[in-house]
C-alpha cells in the first residue's frame, strides 16, 4: 500500500491551492508546486507515486520538460497531465514523452479522482514488482553466496581428503580434520574416538576442555552407535557443554570411529546440515582408505586364473595311446 502523497503542479495559484483542499477533504494526500522547478526539488527530498502537472506553464519550463526529468531520475513515478488546450497532437505527444494518462480543462473532481485512482493502482503494482525483484535479486545473490562458499568447503575438504592417503595412522587425519571442523562450526569441544578392544572407545584426539570418556555421560559401544545422537560431558563439570552430539564415523556395516561434539550454547546446528554431512562423509572416505588392505590382490588371481587355464588345456596323450592300443588288440580280423 503506497502511503507516499501525490504532487500537484501548477503555475496558477487559486486552481493549485482549490484542488489540493478538493482532493485532500475526499482523503488523498497531496502536496503543491508552483513550477518544475520547485516540483523536482520537492522530489529530491522524498518520492512521489503520481505526479499531476501541468501542460502549459508560461514563463520556464513546461510539463514536457518535467515529465523528462522525471522519467529520467523518477523511471517507476507516474505522470498525469492537465491542460486547457487539449487536443490530440497534444495528448499524443504527451503520451510520448512518457505521461500516464491526459486530463483536459475544465474536469470534474470526480473524473481526476478517477484517474487518480488508477494511477494510484497502477503505482501500487509497480511498487510491489520492484519490491518482488529486489527480493528476488538477493535470494539469487545469497544463493550464488552458498554455491560458491560450498565450493570452496568441498575444495579444502578434498585438499584433506588427498593429505591424508600419505599418511599411515588416524590419529594425523582426525586432528587435521577437526582443525578444520572447528573454524567451520565454532563447537567450543570436540573429541575424536577409535574403535577399541571388547566393543569400547579409545580417545585419539580434540580440542576444549575435554579430559577424556570418563568426563562424558556414558557413551553406546561402537556397536550400537549406528545414528547420531544427542549427547554431552557430565553435568556439573566445569567442562560441560549445554548442546552436545555424538556422530558415528562409518562405512557400510563398519565401524570407523566418532565424534563428540559440545557447544557452549544452542546455535541451531544439526548432524544433517549438508555442509557437516559434506566434512562427515570425507573424513569417512579417508578413515577408510586408512584401513583397506593395501596388497594388490588382483595379480594373484589373475596369475591363478591364467594357470587353471593352461592345466584344463593339456591333453592326456599317452592315456589316449594305450586306450586305442588296447582296443586294437581285442578287435577280430576281418
Amino acid at each position: 500500500m503506497i502511503t507516499d502523497p501525490i504532487l500537484l503542479v501548477d503555475d496558477e495559484p487559486d486552481l493549485r491551492l482549490n484542488l489540493v483542499e478538493a482532493l485532500t477533504q475526499d482523503g488523498y494526500r497531496v502536496v503543491g508546486a508552483e513550477d518544475v522547478a520547485h516540483a523536482l526539488a520537492l522530489m529530491a527530498e522524498r518520492p512521489f507515486p503520481v505526479v499531476l502537472t501541468d501542460l502549459n506553464m508560461p514563463g520556464g519550463p513546461t510539463g514536457f520538460d518535467l515529465i523528462q526529468a522525471i522519467k529520467a531520475s523518477h523511471p517507476l513515478t507516474l505522470c498525469v497531465v492537465i491542460t486547457g488546450f487539449a487536443s490530440m497532437e497534444t495528448a499524443i505527444q504527451a503520451v510520448k514523452f512518457g505521461a500516464f494518462d491526459f486530463l483536459q480543462k475544465p474536469f470534474r473532481l470526480a473524473e481526476i479522482e478517477a484517474v487518480l485512482d488508477r494511477a494510484l493502482e497502477h503505482a501500487t503494482l509497480l511498487d510491489q514488482f520492484r519490491l518482488y525483484r529486489e527480493d528476488l535479486e538477493d535470494r539469487v545473490l545469497a544463493r550464488v553466496r552458498e554455491l560458491q562458499e560450498f565450493h570452496e568447503e568441498v575444495l579444502k575438504l578434498n585438499d584433506l581428503l588427498v593429505a591424508s592417503q600419505r599418511e599411515r595412522s588416524e590419529e594425523p587425519v582426525l586432528a587435521a580434520f577437526l582443525a578444520h571442523l572447528r573454524t567451520r562450526f565454532d563447537p567450543a569441544v570436540g573429541l575424536a574416538l577409535l574403535p577399541a578392544a571388547a566393543d569400547a572407545w579409545a580417545p585419539c584426539c580434540g580440542f576444549g576442555a575435554w579430559t577424556g570418556v570418563e568426563a562424558m555421560a556414558p557413551l553406546p559401544p561402537p556397536s550400537a552407535l549406528a545414528e547420531p545422537r544427542e549427547w554431552a560431558w557430565r553435568e556439573g563439570r566445569p567442562e560441560g557443554s549445554p548442546e552436545g552430539h555424538l556422530i558415528p564415523l562409518r562405512s557400510g556395516g563398519r565401524v570407523l570411529g566418532a565424534i563428540c561434539l559440545g557447544f557452549e550454547e544452542r546455535n541451531g546446528f544439526h548432524p544433517e546440515d549438508s555442509a557437516f554431512v559434506l566434512w562427515r562423509r570425507q573424513l569417512e572416505a579417508a578413515l577408510y582408505g586408512l584401513r583397506r588392505p593395501r596388497d594388490p590382490a588382483g595379480t594373484g588371481r589373475g596369475a591363478r586364473r591364467l594357470g587353471a587355464g593352461k592345466r584344463a588345456s593339456a591333453t592326456p596323450a599317452p592315456a589316449k595311446a594305450g586306450k586305442a592300443a588296447r582296443s586294437a588288440k581285442g578287435s577280430p580280423v576281418l
